[in-house]
C-alpha cells in the first residue's frame, strides 16, 4: 500500500531524500519556508547527485497543520528548531503514523517521544554530504548517501522493513541498526569533532588536516566523545577512532559541515545539542573533556546567530 509521507524540514538532508522518493513516484509533501519552499512551489525541487540530476514537482506547504494525518514523517529540522517543530507535528499525527528522526545528535527521539510517545517515534541517522546551493536547489556530493534507523529494542519489526523496502532506491542506501543508540554516538564521533573544529577554525576539512595540531586535535576530541559515550552504556566498534579518522581523511575534500555553514550565514548553531550535549554529560559524570569544552566555549556567543 501506498505511503502519504511529509518531511518536516526539506532542506539539504530532508529535501534531498524527500526529492528522491518524490523523483520515484512516492506521495511526499515537503514542509519548508522562506524562499527555499516558494522556489520548490514555483519550479519543483532540482537535486543534483551523484546518481544523476532531476528536478521533482511535490507539495510543500509552510503550515504542516494544513497537511492531515501521514504514514511517515521524516523530521529533518535544526535541532534548536525542536522547541517549536515538535508540537508543529500534531495535525499530521495519526493512529498508525511514524516520525522518523534523522536530526543529528542523541536526544531527539526522546524529544519527539515525550510529545507523541515511544510508540510513534523511530530514530535514525543520516550519512550524506548535501547543500542547498539556492532556492529550490539542493546538491548532494560523493557515492554515499544512507540512512540508517532501527527500533530502540534492537529488533526488526514490521515498520522498519516496510521502511527498508521504502528508501531501497536508486540514489538511497538504507540499513537497519540492531542498536541504534550506540549507531547515534557513533555518528556523533564525527560529526561532534570534526564539524565543531571546522567550525570553530573557519577552515575546511584538509586545511585543518595541514595544520599542525589539526589531525591530533581532530582525534582528541573524538576520543573524549568515545569516553563520555562509554560511561553512558554506549559500545563503539574496536579503534573506532582510528577507524573515522581514516574515513575522514580519506573525504576529507568532500566533507561538510552544517555547524559551520550556518555560522557562516549567520544562523543559529546545534552547538548545544551535539557537542554541547557531550560535554553536559562529561560534567555531570566528571569526565575531563577539555578539547570539546574550549570549542564550545569558542563558539557560544555565536550559537543564537545574528
Amino acid at each position: 500500500m501506498a505511503m502519504r509521507i511529509a518531511v518536516m524540514g526539506a532542506g539539504a538532508v530532508g529535501g534531498y531524500f524527500g526529492g528522491v522518493l518524490a523523483n520515484q513516484g512516492e506521495d511526499v509533501i515537503m514542509v519548508a519556508r522562506g524562499r527555499h519552499g516558494t522556489a520548490i512551489s514555483d519550479n519543483g525541487l532540482t537535486v543534483d547527485s551523484h546518481w544523476g540530476n532531476f528536478t521533482v514537482q511535490t507539495g510543500v506547504t509552510d503550515d504542516p497543520s494544513t497537511v492531515g494525518n501521514v504514514d511517515l514523517i521524516i523530521h529533518c529540522t535544526k535541532l534548536y528548531s525542536n522547541s517549536e517543530a515538535v508540537p508543529a507535528l500534531r495535525e499530521m499525527v495519526g493512529d498508525e503514523t511514524t516520525i522518523l528522526t534523522l536530526q543529528n545528535g542523541v536526544t531527539s527521539g526522546s524529544i519527539i517521544a515525550g510529545y507523541y510517545g515511544l510508540h510513534r517515534v523511530l530514530q535514525g541517522a543520516a550519512y550524506i554530504e548535501s547543500s542547498i546551493t539556492g532556492p529550490g536547489h539542493i546538491h548532494q556530493s560523493g557515492s554515499t548517501a544512507m540512512i540508517e534507523f532501527g527500533e530502540d529494542d534492537g529488533v526488526p519489526s514490521e515498520r522498519t522493513e516496510l521502511l527498508r523496502q521504502l528508501f531501497d532506491k536508486p540514489g538511497i542506501q538504507v540499513r537497519i541498526s540492531s542498536n541504534i543508540v550506540d549507531t547515534l554516538w557513533s555518528k556523533l564521533v564525527s560529526v561532534g569533532s570534526i564539524g565543531t573544529i571546522m567550525t570553530a577554525s573557519r577552515a575546511s576539512l584538509p586545511e585543518i588536516l595541514r595544520s599542525p595540531h589539526g589531525k591530533e586535535t581532530i582525534r582528541l576530541v573524538m576520543e573524549e566523545i568515545v569516553a563520555v559515550g562509554q560511561s553512558q552504556g554506549v559500545t563503539f566498534a574496536p579503534r573506532c577512532v582510528e577507524s573515522k579518522l581514516s574515513d575522514a581523511i580519506a573525504e576529507a575534500d568532500e566533507f561538510q559541515s552544517s555547524l559551520q555553514y550556518d555560522l557562516t550565514a549567520g544562523k543559529p548553531l546545534e552547538l548545544d545539542d551535539i557537542l554541547g550535549a557531550v560535554v553536559n554529560i562529561a560534567n555531570d559524570v566528571n569526565i575531563p573533556v577539555p578539547a570539546s569544552a574550549a570549542l564550545v566555549t569558542v563558539l557560544d556567543k555565536f550559537k543564537r546567530g545574528r
